[in-house]
């Protein structure tokens, strides 16, 4: 599932430390880092920030696409079921 963006000054905005760990695993693994960002915000630095929009891109084309992947084929009753139970 996808966190909520945080807004600072007009950036839409999520800390790496924020998402759940697989997916902050799975994204330190495939982010190229020059999308990472630090945010000024009160005299504090906030490390490890990423704009919204490359979140999102990144959990619909990389995160999502390799749940889908990974995820268990249905055997052929399971079809069958989906299928009547939509219809």
């Amino acid at each position: 599932m996808m966190i909520e963006a945080k807004k600072y000054k007009g950036i839409d905005y999520i800390q790496l430390e924020e998402l759940p760990q697989t997916q902050q695993e799975r994204i330190r693994e495939t982010l190229n880092s020059d999308l990472l960002i630090k945010i000024m915000i009160d005299g504090k630095i906030i490390n490890n920030c990423l704009q919204y929009k490359d979140y999102s891109f990144w959990y619909a084309s990389v995160f999502k696409s390799k749940q889908l992947e990974s995820a268990p084929a249905k055997t052929d009753s399971e079809e069958l079921v989906s299928k009547l139970a939509f219809k």
